[in-house]
């Protein structure tokens, strides 16, 4: 009797397994036969779920993006926490998901070449860090709004927030000796810096 395959579900676990594979080896130095390896299946058998390692690549950066929305999103929704401490640990979760996936890595290396061109890719890598700036932009007023926070330009720290963790998990990858604690403790020092 034929094995019976739940398409979605093996087409999910392949982009799970991808991610791992474009986070430690770059989307450039990636291959099909690196992500079937991974999976534990012939290069062919991919075939009959993506068309290529792009579009492989697409649907694993559209999954990262998802998730770590819903990271964003549960944070800044915590009633438990001041909004200090919303912004702490937005930096904190942010800045860490390099250990797991190297996300910001990732897509830097490829926001280069999609400059040229005008696809849904880089639409959605558009989108999705204007969505966490104005998140970030969003808590720091909402922050000013309660007195919590000084006066400032919100758009701007949100700017230079966001800034701070795409540098960081770059320079992380790239400086493997780099103590991430000492860079947090830095950073929640300036954080501190906003209350009112």
């Amino acid at each position: 009797m034929p094995k019976i395959v739940d398409y979605e579900n093996k087409k999910q676990e392949i982009i799970e397994k991808a991610k791992e594979v474009f986070a430690k080896r770059g989307y450039y130095n990636t291959s099909l036969s690196h992500i079937s390896h991974k999976c534990g299946m012939g290069r062919t058998t991919i075939y009959q779920y993506f068309k290529n390692k792009d579009e492989i690549f697409y649907y694993s950066v559209e999954a990262i993006l998802v998730d770590l929305q819903l990271k964003v999103e549960a944070i800044i929704g915590d009633e438990e926490l001041t909004f200090l401490e919303k912004l702490k640990k937005l930096v904190f979760e942010l800045t860490n998901e390099y250990e797991h996936n190297y996300i910001f890595v990732l897509l830097a290396e490829i926001w280069i070449v999609l400059q040229r061109e005008n696809n849904d890719l880089l639409n959605k890598l558009r989108k999705y860090t204007e969505d966490l700036k104005k998140s970030i932009n969003k808590l720091i007023a909402q922050g000013i709004e309660a007195k919590e926070i000084k006066p400032i330009d919100s758009e701007s720290m949100a700017d230079t927030i966001y800034s701070f963790i795409e540098s960081f998990t770059f320079q992380s990858n790239v400086n493997g000796d780099m103590d991430v604690e000492r860079q947090l403790n830095s950073v929640n020092i300036l954080i501190d810096g906003l209350r009112a």
